[in-house]
């Protein structure tokens, strides 16, 4: 009779070939193995426990199949391998054992350090342990004077970056970064130091902010989550801070206001933030538009360039999340600086406001009455109260307001001819829209005809996940081209937020305005 008997190291290959085959078990052991058929039969593998309990392990084996358990119980038990119900031959089939780990082994491998600082003080503590509260200082001294997240360079295309956090009791979440799953960071041994590494890519251009000792909440998992908001706030290590509004500083917002800024060597370029008081500025003039038929009203915001003539045609560019186009992003700076290089002609921009959050929920994801009122009353409305002439027009926002430009560029052609899509929500499809057609803009666009239309987009490496944004923006994207239209994309290892899109507008406006592919291929 053929034993095996448990033991402290993997068994590669043991070949179980005695009849009957059996095994030594303890209790909670975990057996791995094959079954290798040796003739043209189809085999099945059972165990006999020693209660005389059976548990079927593989059935219609032809060729090899693997097999794995868990002992709930100890002494000795029987493998049984069969043929059509009758025990087969020893010489139809080879039986191995790969691997027989007792309880006392099967135990996780501690996390590896990636972070060779991380490394370095784990290794000064077990050497210093009665000096434990001054390695500490003294490593967090160093992340200090450093600045965090802590940046290793890999090669030329990618860096390991690790984020810290120093004191909390019970956990720490990151919102926002290079995850969109506000993961948890692991807390280093038995000190107050907290850790979490990825690797990256080096074009990496992301704002995040640090969760500590998140409430816990009896409440659903959605509730749950927004619940890291009560305690999110800024990197406090972190040398570049992200406000959100323009103009703000440390000095007029707090830690629980403004974000953090991981940027790698190969970041996008932003080049027109900053405003330059050699540069002729544009002006800004403000009117208010109410609509009968979407039973609201909005403020549109009015840029012209420095020397606007009102006898001139220009080309015009709406936007939509026309406030946070004004004061998260410093549009009216972007204009002024890009056309004072000539990087685009003068144009006049319209930044068209939501109503309320409510209303943007309703208005922008393909909504033909919105589109309708935009183009039938709103643009009339705006260029006759602002006493501008378009020649062309764009039609422009991120996020649902991407969305909202490709569906209006979509059915208003004559009205619109060129889309900036920044982001779009392209996961969106109306609740009755079959499974075939859930690309909904896309095959909108699949199914009509191609019309004069040109099409700057761009979308996030950290936009995939839940939302589909990258994915379903590489989908419109591929059928756009299908279709022969011009089109300009970029994508690089962004979020969704205004970060990133500060930054693309301009490789918008540079792509639809100046000699490039709307110019030739129209």
């Amino acid at each position: 009779m053929k034993k095996l008997t448990a033991c402290s190291t993997l068994l590669f290959s043991t070949v179980l070939a005695a009849q009957p085959l059996t095994i030594e078990l303890a209790k909670n052991d975990f057996v791995q193995g094959r079954l290798i058929q040796l003739a043209d039969q189809n085999l099945s593998l059972s165990i006999i426990f020693p209660d005389q309990s059976q548990r079927v392990l593989l059935k219609n084996v032809f060729g090899q199949q693997s097999f794995m358990f868990k002992a709930e119980q100890a002494g000795q038990a029987v493998f049984s391998v069969k043929n059509d119900q009758q025990t087969a031959s020893p010489e139809t089939y080879q039986l191995h054992i790969d691997q027989h780990l007792p309880e006392s082994q099967q135990v996780v491998p501690p996390a590896r350090l990636e972070n060779a600082m991380l490394a370095e003080l784990v290794e000064t503590l077990a050497e210093k342990p009665d000096q434990s509260a001054q390695v500490l200082e003294n490593f967090w001294q160093k992340v200090k004077a450093q600045g965090t997240p802590l940046i290793e360079p890999i090669d030329e295309k990618q860096s390991r970056v690790t984020f810290l956090w120093r004191g909390a009791e019970r956990n720490v979440r990151i919102w926002g970064g290079v995850t969109t799953d506000h993961d948890f960071m692991q807390r280093l041994g038995g000190t107050d130091i907290w850790y979490r590494t990825y690797t990256v890519p080096n074009d990496t251009l992301v704002d995040y902010r640090l969760a500590p000792d998140v409430p816990a909440l009896p409440a659903d998992p959605m509730a749950q989550r927004r619940a890291i908001l009560a305690t999110v706030q800024a990197d406090p290590l972190n040398k570049s801070p992200y406000f959100d509004g323009v103009g703000n500083d440390k000095s007029n917002t707090d830690k629980y206001n403004y974000s953090s800024i991981l940027k790698l060597p190969q970041a996008p370029d932003q080049a027109y933030l900053i405003p330059d008081p050699n540069v002729a500025k544009g002006q800004l003039s403000e009117l208010v538009f109410e609509s009968e038929k979407l039973g609201n009203k909005r403020r549109l915001f009015i840029y012209k360039p420095a020397g606007f003539k009102p006898e001139q045609a220009y080309p015009v560019l709406y936007l939509f999340d026309g406030v946070d186009y004004l004061h998260k992003v410093p549009t009216p700076t972007i204009l002024d600086n890009m056309i004072a290089q000539g990087l685009i002609p003068p144009l006049v921009t319209v930044l068209i406001e939501n109503p309320s959050q409510e209303a943007r929920r309703t208005e922008l994801p393909a909504n033909p009455a919105f589109a309708e009122v935009l183009v039938q009353e709103l643009v009339p409305f705006a260029e006759k109260s602002a006493n501008f002439t378009a020649f062309e027009r764009i039609i422009g926002g991120s996020s649902f307001g991407g969305l909202a430009s490709a569906y209006t560029v979509l059915n208003y052609p004559q009205v619109f001819n060129k889309a900036l899509i920044l982001s779009g929500s392209f996961w969106w499809k109306p609740k009755e829209t079959v499974s075939e057609n859930s690309h909904y803009i896309a095959h909108q666009f699949a199914v009509k005809p191609k019309m004069p239309l040109c099409f700057f987009m761009s979308a996030g490496f950290y936009e995939s996940g839940k939302s589909n944004i990258l994915e379903t923006s590489r989908h419109l994207k591929d059928v756009l081209l299908a279709k022969g239209y011009p089109v300009t994309y970029q994508e690089a290892s962004t979020a969704h937020g205004y970060l990133a899109w500060q930054g693309l507008i301009s490789e918008g406006l540079k792509a639809l305005l100046g000699e490039g592919i709307c110019q030739s291929r129209q």
